[in-house]
């Protein structure tokens, strides 16, 4: 894999505040979930994707959500556990909904200290993708305008066996903007705007618009047009702040880990309860004494969706050790 480094220098003089993307943060969203809705195109602004630079402000709270679709809770998982592991023996995590495989693709990956790239994807369709030479999508440590061009190559299948085509080019990944970024329901600071430039060797150039969470690499917006195609989609979950002055009010799960027992904080709370194991299997439990008794499940990675008394639907992971 070839790849290019550059870093455009500020003025010299110039104070930089925005904070560099480091592995050690970033890779803590391997242990968290991430619930996401699908935005309906007309309620994204675009000159969001344009608003660069250090100490910006980017105001996506009129995002709305496509009717009709599901609210999905991503997480990253290990590759073993999916029925197609076996065609991405590179890849350390895969990122999927295990309750929504029937709709959402798998994303297999490898995330390393010095970047994470993209080993390839399986769609519900069977249609799949896997990189000869994978797609490197972040490097660590990633600075302030910082930008790197990598080279990738894959084959694609139009279904599980059928081969289609090869596809080679690069990808261009610049951190463009840092600042505060303000969604439907919270507003997070601290958030790095990272836009990529994608060349295709069978079609038009596509590009991607994506704001993380600087201090915990949790992707909260994400915009993509290829050929006119526009998909747009922003993490529902409030930021840490907020979640920590609201913990009195919130259902919680404890411990994480866990052998025999999961206990329940307010489960008054709770109006519905649903637990999937890591395959997106719904698994049969009831609630006890305000605790879910877990000692019969295999050791492994369970993800349990909520809707509380206001029918919010939420989701959070646990592990059973």
């Amino acid at each position: 894999m070839k790849t290019k480094i550059t870093l455009i220098f500020l003025v010299l003089g110039l104070k930089l505040h925005a904070q560099t993307i480091t592995y050690s943060n970033f890779s803590t969203a391997l242990t968290s979930s991430f619930n996401a809705v699908l935005a309906n195109q007309s309620s994204f602004n675009i000159s969001l994707a344009t608003t660069v630079g250090n100490g910006v402000t980017w105001n996506a709270s009129g995002l709305t959500q496509q009717s009709g679709t599901p609210n999905i809770a991503f997480v990253y998982g290990n590759p073993t556990s999916t029925p197609n592991a076996s065609l991405f023996p590179n890849s350390n995590y895969v990122f999927y909904d295990p309750a929504l495989t029937s709709v959402v693709s798998y994303e297999y990956l490898n995330y390393s200290s010095d970047s994470i790239v993209t080993v390839g994807q399986y769609a519900p369709s069977t249609s799949h993708e896997v990189y000869t030479n994978p797609d490197k999508t972040l490097v660590f440590p990633f600075a302030f305008n910082q930008s790197f061009t990598d080279n990738y190559a894959k084959n694609n299948y139009s279904d599980a066996t059928t081969f289609s085509s090869f596809q080679t080019g690069t990808r261009t990944v610049t951190y463009s903007g840092y600042g505060t970024l303000t969604l439907p329901q919270a507003t997070f600071s601290n958030v790095a705007l990272i836009s990529e430039l994608r060349t295709n060797s069978l079609g038009p150039n596509s590009t991607t618009y994506r704001w993380f969470e600087v201090s915990t690499g949790k992707q909260l917006l994400f915009y993509s047009e290829n050929n006119g195609n526009v998909n747009v989609a922003y993490n529902t979950d409030l930021n840490t702040g907020v979640v920590d002055r609201l913990n009195n009010d919130e259902v919680l799960f404890y411990p994480n880990p866990a052998e025999d027992i999961l206990f329940i904080k307010n489960q008054n709370k709770l109006h519905q309860l649903n637990l999937f194991n890591a395959q997106g299997q719904a698994i049969e439990c009831t609630i006890i004494n305000g605790s879910i008794d877990i000692s019969t499940l295999s050791k492994g990675l369970y993800l349990i969706e909520i809707t509380d008394k206001n029918n919010l639907v939420k989701s959070s992971k646990f592990i059973k050790q």
